[in-house]
């Protein structure tokens, strides 16, 4: 009986001893002493007429490990989150977007870009089975989406010490993109039903907030055409920009597609290149004679593309 007694005394001490152990243990796991919060803030004085929904913000370790993502919903008083020590870099974009993606895991790699897009999706239109005719040299680069418009801002050196108050993180986010506006002025048969959309080639895939700059592969961008009036159809699309970190020597085509499956090619460079203000771009095709209705409905008489019409633009 005694050896009974002493049998259990020992196991409900050694009960003790592990539940203590666990306890002292969870304590330390949900330590929150090394746990603070950091006050975002946004500077808008770069960027007063953006209207971004709300900002993400990316923490990225000095020292290694993943980031840590946050969205602020009040874009302009701004919010605390709460943060663990250590130092950071950070990046700030607007989010609640329709086609940008986040790419990467460090302050370095770290991207937005957009998905992949058919060619002549602004047509909005089944033309045909045959592939669209694409310029000389550009047949393998990916086409992608174009973005919205983006706001970005990075901050470098963030130190956060445990148990004490940190300084506010404070972004100066501003426009990120480029805006493009093509216009097809005096145009032939501009309003006559016929579909028509253009792409541009080596755009820059992504954008790098750390580094504010284009970068990535050469793209081609679809960009859809609404009809103004009789002999002008226009369109207005945000792109990461025209060229990447290492600038590419290849030409931008502006090719015009339609659904009666001809297609124009124009070369655009010098209109990208020159243009007074290189964040607000317009490019001016002249003339062009879009095929005429013939009342065969949107499926064209021929199997393939007509034999493409290369122009060059007279930039006096």
């Amino acid at each position: 009986m005694k050896s009974l007694s002493h049998l259990i005394v020992g196991i409900l001490m050694a009960a003790t001893i592990f539940l203590s152990a666990a306890c002292e243990h969870r304590d330390l796991c949900y330590d929150h002493s090394h746990w603070t919060d950091l006050k975002v803030e946004f500077d808008w004085s770069e960027a007063p007429d953006a209207t971004p929904r709300t900002m993400v913000v990316y923490l990225f370790p000095r020292d290694g490990g993943l980031p840590r993502r946050y969205e602020i919903t009040d874009v302009k008083n701004g919010t605390k989150v709460r943060v663990p020590s250590g130092e950071f870099d950070a990046v700030t974009f607007n989010g609640d977007t329709e086609t940008l993606k986040e790419q990467g895991t460090t302050y370095a790699n770290f991207v937005v870009t957009t998905a992949n897009e058919s060619l002549l999706a602004p047509m909005e239109r089944d033309i045909t089975n045959v592939p669209p005719p694409r310029p000389d040299g550009t047949e393998n680069d990916p086409v992608k989406q174009t973005p919205d418009k983006v706001w970005s801002g990075s901050v470098e050196n963030i130190s956060i010490v445990p148990l004490e108050t940190p300084r506010p993180l404070r972004f100066t986010p501003k426009e990120a993109t480029v805006t493009y506006t093509i216009v097809l002025k005096n145009a032939k048969n501009a309003n006559t039903g016929i579909g028509v959309s253009v792409a541009l080639t080596a755009m820059a895939e992504s954008y790098s907030p750390w580094a504010d700059v284009a970068v990535g592969r050469d793209v081609t961008v679809p960009i859809g055409l609404s009809v103004i009036d009789d002999t002008t159809l226009k369109g207005e699309v945000t792109v990461f920009g025209h060229c990447p970190v290492m600038k590419s020597e290849r030409r931008h085509i502006l090719t015009v597609y339609t659904s009666k499956m001809k297609y124009y090619e124009y070369d655009v460079t010098d209109q990208l290149h020159e243009a007074p203000d290189p964040h607000y771009i317009t490019i001016i095709i002249e003339g062009i004679e879009l095929p005429a209705p013939d009342g065969t409905g949107m499926t064209p008489s021929v199997p393939d593309w007509d034999d493409v019409v290369n122009n060059d633009l007279d930039m006096g």
